[in-house]
C-alpha cells in the first residue's frame, strides 16, 4: 500500500493519450480511486482492455486524434461525457510524440507533428474542457511538459522548444481561469521507460550519457502519477501555473 491514499470517488476526469505510457497509469490510478475517468486516444481498443483493471471508478474509452480535433470536436466529446456523469473536475493531457529533430537536419512534417500533437493539441483541450458548462468551479488539470525544456538536449531541438513552449502557454491559462478557482500546471518527467521511449531507444539508443544521470535510477509510469493525482487533488488547491520536476535527479546529474 502506498503512504499517500486518494480518494476521487464520484469525481470525473478526461486524460488524454490514455492507452499507453504515463496516460494509461494515471487514467487506471484514477479509476481505482474512484473516479469516472474518459480515457481520449487513437487506439480505443487497448482502452477497452484497460476496463478489466479499473477500480470502483469507470474507464470510459473514445476516440480521439489530438492533431486533427478542432475545437468543435472536443465539445461535443466533453459534453457527452457530461452528459452521462456529471461536470468534469479536471484533466491531463499526456499526448506527445519526439523524435530527432538537429538544428541542421530537421524533419519539418515531424516537427509539426510534435507540435501540434504537444502543443495546439493541449490549448484546443484546455479551451474546451475549462468551460464553465463543462467543468466545475476548481477544476484542476495537468500538462505535460518535459525535463528536455531545460536540457535542451542536442538533437531534440524541438521537442525541447515545444516542451518549453506548453510551460509557457500554461502560465498564461492559469492567469484566465483562477477567476473561477480553476487551476493547471504542468508536470516535466525525466527518462521514463514507457513505449515511446522503447520505441525511441530503439531507433535511436539512449541519449549519449543518459544513464550516468539517473541518480534514482530509471523512471517508471507510476514514480510520476503520483504527483499528477496530488495536483488534480483538493490538497494542492493553492497551486496554479507553475512546472514540478519529477525526473529522478536526471537535470542534477547532468550537471
Amino acid at each position: 500500500m502506498q503512504d499517500v491514499q486518494f480518494d476521487f470517488a464520484g469525481k470525473n476526469f478526461i486524460v488524454v493519450g490514455a492507452s499507453s505510457g504515463m496516460g494509461k497509469q494515471i487514467a487506471l490510478e484514477l479509476s481505482q480511486v474512484g473516479a469516472n475517468v474518459l480515457c481520449l486516444a487513437r487506439r480505443v481498443e487497448v482502452m477497452e482492455q484497460m476496463k478489466t483493471l479499473q477500480g470502483e471508478g469507470k474507464i470510459i474509452p473514445a476516440f480521439v486524434d489530438v492533431t486533427a480535433a478542432a475545437s468543435k470536436d472536443w465539445d461535443a466529446i466533453i459534453k457527452n461525457f457530461v452528459g452521462e456523469y456529471g461536470k468534469i473536475n479536471g484533466g491531463v493531457y499526456t499526448a506527445g510524440i519526439t523524435g530527432l529533430t538537429a538544428f541542421r537536419s530537421w524533419n519539418e512534417d515531424l516537427a509539426k507533428k510534435i507540435t501540434d500533437t504537444s502543443y495546439w493539441g493541449m490549448l484546443k483541450f484546455l479551451q474546451s474542457a475549462t468551460k464553465k458548462r463543462f467543468s466545475v468551479d476548481g477544476a484542476s488539470f495537468v500538462a505535460f511538459s518535459s525535463n528536455a525544456a531545460y536540457l535542451a538536449t542536442q538533437g531534440l531541438m524541438i521537442y525541447s522548444s515545444i516542451k518549453s513552449a506548453v510551460q509557457v502557454a500554461v502560465k498564461a491559462v492559469a492567469r484566465e481561469i483562477a477567476q473561477y478557482r480553476q487551476r493547471v500546471n504542468t508536470v516535466s518527467p525525466g527518462w521514463v521507460k514507457t513505449e515511446m521511449t522503447d520505441n525511441y531507444s530503439a531507433e535511436f539508443g539512449v541519449p549519449k550519457g543518459a544513464e550516468k544521470t539517473f541518480l534514482l535510477g530509471e523512471g517508471t509510469a507510476d514514480k510520476v502519477s503520483g504527483t499528477v493525482l496530488f495536483l488534480l487533488s483538493d490538497r494542492a488547491d493553492w497551486i496554479t501555473g507553475t512546472d514540478i520536476l519529477v525526473d529522478g535527479g536526471q537535470i542534477l546529474g547532468a550537471m
